[in-house]
């Protein structure tokens, strides 16, 4: 094999590589995006809590911060996702089950500390 075919194996590799892990980041950043407002969305239901435009503003920032600004184009669906995902786990838990708590614990260790006082 030639040096130029050998050069050209280990730069498709490492492209590839380079994908499939930028890929794996994506993907991750969306679940971590989705959690968070899931766990929002607990707290709205649960707590009967009603945030501010300014709330919802630096709750924002924490969870872009959180990601790295990796959502794009999805936010909006993985936000109504995330929504109804959490209304549906509250329906069948209750507030006091197990996910719903993690959910809870996440927006009192992460996001609550960010609103406004």
């Amino acid at each position: 094999m030639t040096r130029i075919a050998v050069a050209a194996l280990a730069a498709a590799f490492f492209v590839g590589a380079f994908a499939e892990r930028a890929a794996w980041a994506e993907e991750a950043a969306e679940a971590l995006f989705s959690r968070y407002h899931q766990a929002i969305e607990s707290a709205k239901q649960c707590r009967k809590l009603d945030f501010s435009d300014e709330a919802q503003a630096r709750m924002g920032g924490v969870i872009n911060a959180k990601v790295k600004h990796r959502i794009g184009a999805k936010r909006l669906s993985l936000l109504t996702a995330a929504q109804r995902d959490a209304r549906a786990l509250i329906e069948k838990q209750g507030c006091s089950g197990d996910d719903v708590s993690a959910l809870l614990a996440l927006f009192d260790q992460d996001l609550a500390p960010a609103l406004p006082q």
